[in-house]
C-alpha cells in the first residue's frame, strides 16, 4: 500500500540512513531552502522544574513532491522522547510517524558534516571532539565523512566515560582516537573543534583554540546555556548559523556577542545561503564559527529519507491511511 499510514522505529531509521547520504540530502535541502523552496517554523520551547523542557520544530519542502513535518519532544532528568509527524505537502496526509532519536542525533551531526565540509580547511587533519555523550557517535562519524583526519582527540570530565567511548569506537576508522586526560590536550594541535556537551557555562575560550581553524559548537541549544566564551568571536572570520531565527532565541553566546533584540545580526551568515551563493571558507581565514541550534529542515531531510525508502522497501508497520472517512467512522 503505497499510500498507507508507516510507523517507523528508532531500528527502521538506523536501518536506513548512513551519515554520508545524511550529509549529501541535508546540503540539498539548505540550498532549496536559500532559494525559497523551503522554510523553517521557528523553535517553540518551555521548561520547568530542574532543566526539564519540550520542544517543537516545524518546516516545509514545497512543490510536486514536497513534504511537511513537525518533531516534538520532551527531555526531563528521568529521560525523554521523540517523535516525528511527516505530511504530503500537497495534499496534507499524515504519511509516518517516526521514532525521532536517531534522526535527531543523525541529522545534528549531518550538519555539522556540511558546516565542516564548507568552512574548515580541506586539508585538516586533526581533530578534537570535545563531549561523549550519545551525540559523540555520530558527530565523529561526520568528521570522519569530511576530511581526511589522521588523529581525533576526545574529552569529557569522566575519565571513564571518555575511555569507554573511544574504547567503543575503536578500529572503526583508520586514524587515530585516543582519550585526552584533559581539555587542553585534546585542543591542543586541533585544527577542528567540535563541542557536543551540556554545558551551562563556557568552558573553551580563545586562548584554548590556538591552533583551532574551524569550530562547531552544537551542544548548548537553550538561552541559559553556552559552551564557548565570548572572546572566540574576536578570533573569527566568519560567524555561520543554520537558522538565523532559532539561534536569536536561544543561543546564549551570540545573543551575548550580537544583541537578543530585534536589531539585525551584522557578520552573521546563514550556511544554505553560502552554499546556494557557491562561498566556502574565507581566504586565509584565521577562524570559523559554526553554531548550530537544531532546525525543522535537518529534521524534515532525515524523515524524507527514512520514509521514502521505507515506503519503496515495504518497511515499517502500516496502518491504515488517513482519510476523513476513516476518522468520522472511528468516532462512537
Amino acid at each position: 500500500m503505497a499510500d498507507a499510514l508507516r510507523y517507523l522505529t528508532e531500528r527502521d531509521v538506523v536501518s536506513v540512513l548512513n551519515i554520508h547520504r545524511a550529509i549529501d540530502a541535508l546540503q540539498d535541502m539548505l540550498v532549496a531552502q536559500a532559494r525559497e523552496e523551503a522554510r523553517n517554523l521557528p523553535k517553540t520551547l518551555a521548561t520547568w522544574g530542574d532543566g526539564s523542557s519540550m520542544h517543537a520544530l516545524g518546516s516545509v519542502q514545497t512543490g510536486p513532491a514536497g513534504y511537511a513535518g513537525f518533531k516534538t519532544w520532551v527531555h526531563t532528568k528521568a529521560g525523554g522522547g521523540s517523535l516525528f509527524s511527516l505530511f504530503d505537502a500537497a495534499t496534507g496526509t499524515l504519511r509516518a510517524i517516526i521514532e525521532a532519536r536517531a534522526l535527531g542525533m543523525l541529522r545534528t551531526a549531518a550538519i555539522s558534516g556540511v558546516a565542516t565540509r564548507t568552512l574548515a580547511p580541506a586539508d585538516a587533519t586533526r581533530a578534537a571532539l570535545i563531549g561523549t555523550g550519545p551525540q559523540a557517535v555520530t558527530q565523529l562519524a561526520a568528521l570522519a565523512a569530511v576530511r581526511p583526519l589522521r588523529q581525533v582527540r576526545v574529552y569529557s570530565p569522566t575519565p571513564e566515560k571518555r575511555q569507554a567511548f573511544v574504547a567503543s569506537v575503536a578500529g572503526k576508522y583508520d586514524f587515530d582516537i585516543q582519550a585526552s586526560p584533559c581539555l587542553e590536550h585534546a585542543l591542543a594541535d586541533a585544527e577542528i573543534v567540535t563541542l557536543i556537551t551540556r554545558a551551562v557555562e563556557p568552558f573553551v575560550d580563545a586562548a584554548m583554540l590556538a591552533d583551532c581553524r574551524h569550530l562547531n559548537a552544537v551542544g548548548a541549544i537553550l538561552p541559559a546555556k553556552a559552551e564557548f566564551a565570548q572572546d572566540v568571536f574576536s578570533l573569527a572570520d566568519r560567524v555561520v548559523v543554520d537558522d538565523l531565527e532559532n539561534a536569536r532565541k536561544g543561543s546564549r553566546e551570540l545573543r551575548e556577542q550580537y544583541g537578543s533584540d530585534a536589531t539585525p545580526w551584522q557578520g552573521v551568515s546563514v550556511l544554505g545561503q553560502l552554499l546556494a551563493a557557491g562561498e566556502s571558507r574565507p581566504d586565509d581565514a584565521r577562524l570559523t564559527i559554526f553554531k548550530g541550534m537544531g532546525m525543522g529542515l535537518s529534521d524534515l531531510t532525515m524523515a524524507r529519507v527514512v520514509y521514502e525508502h521505507a515506503r519503496d522497501h515495504g518497511l515499517g508497520v502500516e496502518l491504515p491511511p488517513q482519510t476523513r472517512e476513516n476518522l468520522l467512522l472511528s468516532q462512537p
